[in-house]
């Protein structure tokens, strides 16, 4: 009977601050027995949009520690996402890559290495990610988008509009590929 209180208790607790981490919330989910990797990964997240950036290092690091290969990539792919948020575009570039030597099929991970490869100023690399990305996964409209933007800011006008049509195709209300669309439809009225 205690357990169970307990267990009420900690339910609601998780209810009323889903987004709260503390330092005995992985205490309290293991307690509840929840010890997997997505439990440390998610945790990792929660950490890091709360600004605990040094606990939720540590719940990256125990998530790699459980982690296998059906997951270790969305792992790394988070890791990356962290370091983009705190600027260390040099650990981001080697999550993602770590992210597609464990998934060669892990497309979001490939679109952030275009991204990365684009802010080299690597064109090249950067549209092969883009185009692996999208032949991997052709319902995410991010790597199409960014075909599209930069397609556009190197003039290849014909090919931005097929690639942000393919972006609508998969999220019609993407505002800034509508707003590439008018531009481009713009500049084919003029011309």
């Amino acid at each position: 009977r205690r357990l169970l209180q307990v267990s009420s208790r900690e339910r609601v607790h998780l209810r009323a601050h889903p987004f709260i981490p503390d330092a005995n919330g992985p205490r309290r989910h293991r307690q509840m027995g929840v010890n997997n990797t997505e439990m440390w990964n998610n945790l990792g997240l929660c950490c890091f949009y709360s600004s605990q950036y040094d606990i939720s290092l540590s719940c990256f690091e125990r998530a790699l520690e459980l982690a296998d290969d059906g997951n270790m990539a969305d792992v790394w792919y988070n890791v990356g996402q962290v370091a983009v948020g705190i600027g260390d575009v040099s650990l981001a570039y080697q999550a993602f890559k770590i992210a597609t030597s464990v998934d060669s099929a892990h497309a979001e991970s490939f679109n952030c290495i275009g991204v990365l490869e684009l802010r080299k100023q690597n064109v090249e690399a950067a549209q092969a990610n883009f185009a692996t990305a999208q032949k991997l996964a052709p319902y995410l409209f991010e790597p199409f988008y960014n075909s599209a933007l930069l397609a556009y800011k190197m003039g290849n006008f014909q090919d931005a509009f097929l690639q942000v049509s393919s972006a609508l195709g998969v999220y019609p209300g993407h505002s800034d590929s509508l707003e590439l669309k008018r531009t481009l439809s713009n500049i084919f009225s003029v011309l």
